[in-house]
C-alpha cells in the first residue's frame, strides 16, 4: 500500500486507499467535505482541521489505524432559554478543562457565567448522586463537577455565546474502534430511564434501517433499548423538546447522526447496560443535525397537533406500514419523551400505559380503526386539536369526545374544547379512522380503559369516575376460565388490581358499568 505525504490540502470529497501521513503540512476538510480512508492516518506534526456550520459537517472516516491529533470546529447552538445543544466529543483524548480554556479565549465562543461555570452540562438521571434527572454544569473549581477527559460516546449539554460563530474546537485523536456507552433505568428509584449518549466519531452514523439495513444504531442496539422507546430522541432547541427518530421517521426517510451529535435513549435495565457505536455504522452521508430538523414527506401518515391559542404545544403521529401490528412494534412505535405531554395516543392492543408520539400500525387497519387519544390539559384552558397532515386518501378522521357524545370530523374542522376539569390519561377521547360518514351518537366508545405495564404486578383501570355506578371487573384466561371477579367503586378515577399469583399468559379482561362495557386482551408476564 502506497503512502501519501500531505504538505497543504483542502478537501471537499475524497476517497482513497493509501496511507496518509502529515509531517508539517496542513489538511483542511471543508464543512461539505469528506475524506474516507481504507488505509492508515498519521499526523506527525501537521495541522488537520475539520469545519462545520449549523447544518453542514465535515467528515473524516479512517478504516485503518489513526495517530496524531485533528481539530474539529464543531458548530454548537447559541445559549438561550431553550437553545442549548446536545453534543459529545467527536475526538478521543480531549481534556475537559483544556477544552474549556481553549474555547473561552480569543475568538472561541463557549458560553460561561463569568464566575468559573462553563456551558458544559452533565446529565444525571440518578438520585444516588443527589441530582435526579438534572443537569450540572462544569466548573473549574468549587461546586459543580470537574473531570478528566470527555467520555466519548457520552453526551453533554453545551452552548456557544449569543452572536458568536458557534464553532467550538475539539482537538484529539480519531477513534477507529467500536465504542460503547453505559445506560441505565433509574426510574424505579425516582430518577429517569433516559441516558444522554453521542456519536463518538468525526463522521456521520446511520441511525435507522433506511440509512442502512443492519449497520444502524437502532438495529444494533435493539435489545439494549426500552421496547416502547426504541428511538433516537433528538433535542429541537426551539422550546418544543425532543423529536423521536426511528424506522418510521418521516415516511421511511434515512436518518443520520452528525459528528459529535448527542441524543437521549431510554433503557429498561435497572442494573445498567451499554449501547454500541460500531465502526460499521460510520458513513459520509448526511448533512444536518437534530436542531434544524427536516421536512416531513408523509406517506400513510396522520399528524395531529394540539394548540393553545396560536401556539403549537405538542404533536402526535399515526403511521401505517404493511406487516406492523396494533400492539407494540419496537423501533416503529415510539413513546413520548414527556410522560405528561399535551397530546399522545395509546396502543390499540397490549396497551401498557405508555403515551405514544408515534403509533405505528398495519396498512390493513388504516381505514377501520379506533385509537385511544390522551389529552393532558388544565381546567378552564381552551385547546384546539388540528389535523395537520393526512396522506390517507378517502378516509375520514374523527375525534370522539365520549363525555360530550360528540364526533368532530377533523378533515373539515378543528376540535375545540375548554374543559371544566383537568384532563389526563386515556378513556375520554378517541380517534376513529373510517371510510364511512359518522354523526354524533353513532359511536359510543367506552370511557373505561384497562392496561397492564410489563414490569408491574397490577392491572390499571382508568375512567372509573366517569361511570354512574360501580364497575364489575372479570378476568378470563386463554381457556375462557374466569380467574378474577371484583367490583370497583367510582370514587377514584384510576385504580389498580393486583396480578400476584396469576400465571404468565394471555388474558381477557371485561369491564361492566351500567350500559358501558369494555372487553380487552392483556398479557401478564
Amino acid at each position: 500500500m502506497k503512502k501519501i505525504t500531505i504538505l497543504f490540502l483542502f478537501v471537499f470529497s475524497v476517497s482513497q486507499s493509501q496511507d496518509l501521513t502529515l509531517s508539517g503540512g496542513a489538511l483542511t476538510i471543508e464543512k461539505t467535505g469528506a475524506l474516507t480512508m481504507t488505509g492508515n492516518f498519521t499526523n506527525n506534526s501537521g495541522t488537520v482541521t475539520l469545519n462545520s456550520d449549523s447544518n453542514e459537517f465535515a467528515v473524516i472516516k479512517v478504516e485503518g489505524s489513526a495517530s496524531g491529533n485533528i481539530t474539529y470546529y464543531r458548530y454548537v447552538n447559541a445559549v438561550g432559554a431553550n437553545e442549548w445543544d446536545l453534543i459529545g466529543s467527536p475526538v478521543d483524548g480531549l481534556s475537559i478543562s483544556s477544552f474549556a480554556t481553549t474555547n473561552t479565549s480569543g475568538t472561541a465562543t463557549l458560553a460561561t457565567n463569568g464566575s468559573g461555570q462553563y456551558a458544559i452540562g452533565n446529565y444525571d438521571n440518578s438520585v444516588a448522586s443527589g441530582h435526579a434527572d438534572e443537569w450540572v454544569n462544569y466548573t473549574n473549581s468549587g461546586s459543580g463537577w470537574q473531570a478528566g477527559n470527555f467520555d466519548i460516546g457520552k453526551g453533554y449539554a453545551m452552548a456557544s455565546v449569543s452572536g458568536g460563530t458557534g464553532l467550538l474546537a475539539f482537538t484529539g485523536t480519531i477513534p477507529t474502534t467500536d465504542q460503547t456507552q453505559a445506560i441505565i433505568d433509574n426510574s424505579s428509584s425516582s430518577g429517569s430511564s433516559w441516558s444522554l449518549v453521542a456519536n463518538p466519531f468525526p463522521s456521520f452514523v446511520n441511525a435507522n434501517d433506511d440509512a442502512h439495513g443492519s449497520n444502524n444504531f437502532l438495529t444494533v442496539n435493539t435489545s439494549k433499548l426500552h421496547d416502547t422507546y426504541e428511538a433516537v430522541y433528538g433535542y429541537d432547541a426551539d422550546g418544543s423538546g425532543y423529536t423521536a427518530y426511528n424506522h418510521t421517521y418521516s415516511s421511511n426517510t434515512a436518518v443520520y447522526i452528525a459528528p459529535g451529535q448527542a441524543f437521549m435513549v431510554a433503557s429498561d435495565d435497572t442494573s445498567s447496560d451499554t449501547v454500541s457505536f460500531t465502526e460499521s455504522m460510520q458513513t459520509t452521508s448526511g448533512s444536518d443535525d437534530f436542531i434544524s430538523g427536516d421536512a416531513m414527506n408523509d406517506v400513510y401518515e396522520v399528524l395531529l397537533r394540539l394548540y393553545r391559542g396560536d401556539e403549537q404545544i405538542e404533536e402526535t403521529r399515526l403511521y401505517f406500514e404493511e406487516g406492523l401490528t396494533l400492539g407494540l412494534d419496537p423501533g416503529y412505535d415510539a413513546g413520548n419523551y414527556y410522560s405528561e405531554a399535551a397530546i399522545m395516543t395509546r396502543l390499540v392492543e397490549e396497551d401498557e400505559g405508555h403515551g405514544l408520539v408515534i403509533n405505528a400500525m398495519s396498512t390493513y387497519d388504516m381505514n377501520d380503526i379506533s385509537i385511544p387519544l390522551v389529552i393532558n390539559n388544565q381546567n378552564g384552558i381552551e385547546f384546539i386539536v388540528k389535523l395537520h397532515t393526512s396522506t390517507i386518501e378517502e378516509v375520514n378522521i374523527y375525534l370522539e369526545d365520549t363525555e360530550l357524545s360528540t364526533l368532530t370530523l377533523l378533515n373539515e374542522e378543528d376540535f375545540v374544547l375548554t374543559p371544566t376539569s383537568d384532563l389526563s390519561d386515556a378513556g375520554r377521547f378517541y380517534i376513529h379512522l373510517t371510510a364511512d360518514t359518522l354523526s354524533d351518537g353513532e359511536v359510543n366508545t367506552s370511557l373505561l380503559n384497562a392496561y397492564k405495564e410489563v414490569d408491574q404486578n397490577y392491572i390499571t383501570i382508568e375512567g372509573l369516575s366517569t361511570q354512574p355506578s360501580s364497575t364489575n371487573i372479570s378476568l378470563f384466561n386463554i381457556l375462557g376460565t374466569k380467574v378474577m371477579d371484583t367490583t370497583l367503586d367510582n370514587n377514584t378515577n384510576t385504580q389498580m388490581i393486583s396480578t400476584n399469583g396469576l400465571s404468565t399468559g394471555i388474558y381477557v379482561i371485561k369491564l361492566e358499568s351500567g350500559q358501558n362495557q369494555l372487553t380487552k386482551k392483556l398479557i401478564i408476564r
